[in-house]
């Protein structure tokens, strides 16, 4: 079905999209086209809306994932991996805008994570050890 492209849907088609699509190389322009809005109109609407450009929008949206993946790792799941998967190559940038963002280093955040998975497994070991 076809859907009427308007200014007013295109805050929220932009979000879905880019949510959706995190690890795209999104540049203006082809997220432009890709939403059938002009270049202007997509920013004016997007910082309207959000308060931030539409390459902002997206830069916060992966570092939240980012974070997201860090507090709760997966067995293997490295800084770099994460990283990578959302679209930062420039690891030292990552580093430094996710400090800036979350006010701690990405490092710190899957290390804390780490530890509260490590110290949940051992009370679950000893709640079965003496529950035997």
């Amino acid at each position: 079905m076809f859907e009427i492209q308007t200014p007013h849907s295109a805050p929220r088609r932009t979000s879905d999209l880019l949510l959706a699509r995190l690890d795209e190389p999104w540049s203006i322009g082809r997220l432009s086209q890709t939403l059938g809005l002009s270049t202007r109109t997509l920013h004016r609407v997007v910082r309207r809306e959000a308060g931030v450009s539409p390459i902002r929008l997206l830069r916060q949206a992966r570092l939240a994932q980012a974070r997201s993946e860090l507090a709760a790792p997966r067995p293997g799941t490295t800084v770099t991996t994460v990283a990578l998967d959302y679209g930062f190559t420039h690891l030292s940038r990552f580093a430094q805008q996710y400090a800036r963002h979350f006010g701690e280093s990405p490092s710190e955040t899957l290390r804390r994570a780490r530890r509260r998975q490590a110290g949940s497994a051992y009370e679950a070991l000893e709640a079965a050890s003496a529950a035997a």
